[in-house]
Order: structure tokens, then sequence, then C-alpha cells
């Protein structure tokens, strides 16, 4: 094909710009996949004959083998894109027993708007009459001269190509954005989501590539919101390359189409077509990751490559349930939490084999014990970790686990920091295992490893407002108070429903003094979660703040009142802001001898800031396995 960039192809309502691969309806893009696109301008090009259908898997497909259905599919697909009748073909014409022919008139175009050539429509071949012989003779003798031209383009291309190569952009960072469901049936749409995470997950095998996580990639699955150009979309999310493709399913088949664009400048690098059997959708997967790991010329060792090549069989049903329970697990919601277990539970029940989705479930029945303070789930967490370390022990998200568990219920942080650290030798690109791994540097209060694993963590994942949240509890126990504000607003953003989110921003709020504010966005946390006005845990919230602001006889009735309701860890803090030591010492070795998960965090909490002095504060470290310099 000759080199079109920056050049337009016109034809009734329609026009094709060559340069972006794109067809134009009245101005307005025509979704395609590339093979459709490339049948289009192949026919259009050839327009003055009759192309057979070998030239035209030829032209189109190149050396991959591909079934002639293949291409009667494309056909169809443009002639209804095109809008023509079965009764009226006014562009494409079949010609019996040869093959297709463009018959449209069409006008060539440049990129200054100038035309450069306008072809009157050809009649179809079968309607011209046989001429004298000598003119055949020379119809031979030019046939001849052009195929030796055509050879000599195709060379002169393939050097231009090679050249090109050579200078490919540079892709370090990248982003695989949903995959679409063109099987027309939306039950398929699993398959796709399923094909765009095994992507993610096996592109994120390789050290030396950034691969955004499935959180910030799914949030541009295709709503009746228009997506925003891919440039914009790179700029967002901070990569070189954005990954865009389709899945179609029929027939007991799977084709995938995948085009690799450079995000910056909206150029196609490089696309491919796919068809298998269904049964080798697994083996597709690991294929179309390496062969983007080629295109892209990122350093891929050994070991990673051949764990990308290594294919697990894994029920498709079981990975939809895993899917959507990682989907609600990371919103952070109680009842989301809830919902996750459910979906976790129902993968393992359809295939008993498939560790990440005990990893998944113990995770879910974690986050549920510390968040919603759900009792005696620890049991069940602790199995499942283990469950999923016995299936497949170089799975990192089961090691995650374990170092989350050690971490939030053994307080066992040597244990939690090693298990993590393993997780990230799997797979350097692990969002959960950087996002837990600052946790544990904040608990042991290394403030700047923390804040430099919750940046690679937010690079991972930019749209997460969980990354967001945690990025400000941080800040904040670090004292970074105006840095710790902006995460914290920009995690409301992200998810305006978590009432966790509004107390990080209601303890900033605080720490900076600014309680008026901070005791408006603790009300209105209050109301996020749907608890009553007299609830204990934000009334001790509000006692807090008031013997802050100096209103001590006022904190202290509220306390009274109240007793021993409400966290302990958060009475504590308000009798620190009340001066009362010893009684905010007692509830905090309660907390400790408890161990109550959410609390590892008490050695770096601001809050405490006024006991840190004491002679109690050596022995309440000591008993959470905390030194003290």
């Amino acid at each position: 094909m000759s080199d079109q960039t920056n050049r337009y192809y016109e034809f009734g309502s329609f026009s094709v710009d060559v340069g972006r691969r794109v067809l134009l309806s009245s101005g307005k893009p025509v979704a395609l996949t590339p093979k459709v696109l490339e049948t289009l301008l192949v026919m259009i090009e050839n327009r003055g004959r009759v192309l057979t259908k070998d030239e035209l898997l030829k032209l189109v497909w190149g050396d991959t083998i591909v079934e002639e259905g293949g291409l009667t599919r494309n056909v169809s697909v443009l002639r209804k894109v095109l809008g023509e009748r079965p009764d009226d073909h006014q562009y494409i014409v079949t010609v019996p027993g040869r093959g297709y022919q463009f018959v449209a008139q069409v006008h060539e175009r440049g990129n200054n708007g100038k035309k450069s050539r306008t072809d009157v429509p050809a009649a179809p071949e079968e309607e011209v009459r046989p001429r004298a012989t000598h003119l055949i003779r020379r119809s031979w003798v030019l046939s001849g001269l052009l195929t030796l031209a055509l050879g000599l383009t195709m060379y002169v291309l393939y050097i231009a190509y090679r050249r090109a190569a050579a200078t490919h952009p540079e892709i370090k960072s990248i982003a695989v954005l949903p995959l679409q469901n063109l099987s027309g049936d939306p039950t398929q749409e699993y398959f796709a989501d399923g094909m765009t995470e095994a992507l993610i997950s096996r592109l994120a095998q390789i050290h030396s590539l950034k691969v955004i996580s499935r959180t910030s990639a799914m949030s541009f699955k295709e709503t009746r919101k228009p997506l925003p150009p891919l440039p914009e979309i790179a700029r967002g999310l901070n990569v070189d390359g954005v990954i865009i493709g389709s899945v179609q399913c029929e027939n007991g088949r799977v084709r995938v189409m995948i085009q690799l664009i450079h995000g910056s400048t909206d150029s196609h690098l490089w696309a491919r077509e796919y068809e298998r059997a269904h049964t080798d959708v697994l083996k597709l997967q690991s294929e179309i990751a390496r062969a983007i790991a080629d295109e892209i010329r990122i350093q891929v060792t050994p070991e990673e490559r051949t764990r990308m090549a290594s294919v697990t069989t894994v029920n498709s049903a079981a990975h939809e349930a895993y899917l959507l329970g990682r989907f609600h697990f990371w919103k952070f919601i109680i009842d989301d939490h809830k919902r996750a277990i459910e979906h976790f539970e129902r993968a393992i029940q359809i295939d008993p084999s498939y560790a990440r989705a005990y990893a998944g479930l113990s995770m879910a029945w974690q986050m549920l014990g510390i968040q919603g303070g759900e009792k005696g789930v620890d049991s069940q967490a602790r199995a499942a970790a283990q469950k999923a370390l016995e299936l497949d022990d170089r799975l990192a998200e089961a090691y995650v686990t374990r170092g989350h568990l050690q971490l939030f219920l053994d307080w066992d942080w040597t244990g939690a920091e090693n298990s993590i650290r393993r997780a990230l030798e799997l797979d350097a690109n692990n969002l959960d295992a950087h996002f837990y791994y600052s946790m544990v540097q904040l608990g042991v209060g290394r403030f700047s490893e923390a804040i430099a694993e919750i940046r690679t963590a937010e690079q991972l994942d930019p749209l997460s407002h969980q990354v967001q949240a945690t990025f400000g509890r941080i800040l904040l126990h670090a004292g970074k108070l105006e840095e710790a504000l902006g995460h914290v607003k920009q995690a409301i953003e992200l998810e305006p429903r978590s009432s966790n989110v509004h107390i990080r921003l209601a303890e900033v709020y605080e720490a900076m003094g600014r309680y008026t504010e901070a005791l408006d966005i603790y009300d209105k946390a209050r109301v996020l979660r749907g608890s009553p006005p007299d609830n204990p845990t934000f009334r001790v919230s509000v006692a807090r703040v008031s013997a802050r602001m100096g209103k001590s006889s006022e904190a202290r009735r509220m306390l009274e009142g109240l007793k021993d309701l409400g966290r302990a860890d958060i009475r504590a803090g308000a009798y620190a802001a009340l001066g009362d030591k010893d009684e905010a010492f007692r509830l905090l070795f309660n907390v400790v001898e408890k161990r109550e998960g959410g609390n590892v965090f008490i050695g770096t909490d601001p809050q405490f800031a006024s006991l840190r002095s004491d002679p109690h504060w050596r022995e309440l470290m000591r008993r959470m396995n905390l030194s003290v310099e």
C-alpha cells in the first residue's frame, strides 16, 4: 500500500483519514476494527481493478494464515457501515468467481485541503468486452511493468518501514484500556474484561515496564459519556503508550484485535489481529502479551518471559466472579466488601483450585474486620490466605495477602515486610504490594520510604480514591499537612460516597487547627455512613476537637456521657487532647492487648504526639513490637 500519510480519500458522504487510520461519516468517526479498515483502504487504492480474494488476504493479512470467512465478514461489515442494500452496491461490487472491486468515485485530498486527484468510477470488470489481441498483449507487457514497479515500491516501503522501526517512540509505560465487546451480547462483557485483566497482569510482570492497574484502566470502560481523546487519556495516566482493541466470541472462536498507540501523538505504531479456538484463550492471552512486549522493545528477562508464557487453566465463570470481587473490594466501602466476599466465594465454588480467588477472599475478610468491625473473621482470613499459597507459591497476590494479615492481625512488622518484598520480586508492578508496603513503612515511622511506595502506587493507579486517601494519611503523619490536604480532597473527588475518606479530611483539618471545618466534615462522614447523631464514635471525635478548641468542660461532659462507648483509640485521642495522659494510656494499652488491627499506626499518629515523651510510651511501643529510638 502506498504511503498516504496526511491524506484523505473522499467518496459519497464518507472520507478516510489515511494517516490516523479512521473512517469518517459526515465528519464523525466510525468505529471499525483495524483489519476492516485495512480492507477498505486496500480496495480504495486498487479501485481501478478487481481484487481477487487471495490478493486481498495477502495485502490485508500478509503472511498470517486467515480463513476466507474473515475476509467475507470484513466486506459484510463495510457494506453495512457504508449503508449498502443487498440489491444496490454503490461502493463495493462482487465480481462472481473473481473477487471484489471498489466502484465509487473517489477524491484524493492532501492535508492542506487541496484535491490532488479525482477518479471517475470504473465499471466492474465483468462488463468490459474483450478487445483486440494486440491490446491484450500490450496489457500483459504493462502488467509486467506494473508488477516490477510494485515490487520496487514494496521494497522501498520495506526499507522505510525498517528505518521507521529504528526510530520507534520509546515506550516505558503503558495502559491497557478496556477491550470492546463486539459479540453483540451483553452477557459476554465479562470475557472482554477478563482479557483486559489478563493483558494487564501479564504485562505487569515485566519489571522495566510501568503498567497502569486495572482499577484506573477500567474507569475508561465505555459508557454513555464519550471517552476523552487518547492523548488526553495518556497524559492523565502519565503513560507513553496505550493499548486499545476489541474481542469477539462467535461459534466457538475468539477474535481479538489489538492496537498499540503512541499516547502523546495519537499515532498508531502496531496492530495485529488474532483468531483462535475458544479453548485456546489462555494461550492467546500469553501470546498477545509477548507480542506487545516485543513490539515496544522493552527489556524482558528470561524468567519474566517464562512467567508470561505460563498458562494456568481457569474456569471463565470463576474468573468473572473473581473480577467482580476485585471491583467491589477496591471501593473500600463496607457493603462492597461484603459483596466482594460473595463473588470470591462464588469463584471458589466454581473452581476450588483458583488461588487468586482465595487471596482476594482473605483480603476482603480482613478489611471487613478492620473497617466494618466484624468479629470472628480472623480464622476465615487466615485459612483463605494459607490456601492461596498452598495452591500457588509464586502468586504475588498471595504474598500480599499474607503480608497484610501479618501487619494488621499479628503486628509482625518483619514478617509483613518480607512477604510483601517477595510479592514485589514476583511482580514489580503489583499495586497492592506497593500500597500495603507503604503502610508497613508508615507503621514503623519510615516516612520517606512510605511516601516513595505510595507514590509508586499512585503512578500505577492514579484514579484510585483509596490510594489518594492513604497518600494523604502518610503525609498527615509525616507533618506535611498542605500536601496531605490536596491528596485527600482528590480522593473525595474520585469517590464522594466514602465516609472513611471524609474522616481523613476531618483529621487533616483538625491537625491544621481548622476546627470548625473539621466538625462539619465529621458530621458529613457520619451521614454518609448512615449513623445517627448520637453515634458514640463520632461524638468522641467531636469531643476531641472541642478539647483542642479549648472547650475542656464541654469535652469532658461528652466523654462522661458516653462512658466506655465508641472506639478506644479515638477516646484515647480525646483524653490526650485534654491532657489526661493516664486515661489515654489506659485505653491505648487495652487496644494493644486486644490486637485491634486497624490501630497499627498508633506510633506515628499525630493525635498521640503529646504522649511520646511519657515513660509509658516506650512500653506501649514494645508491646506493639516497635522500637523507640
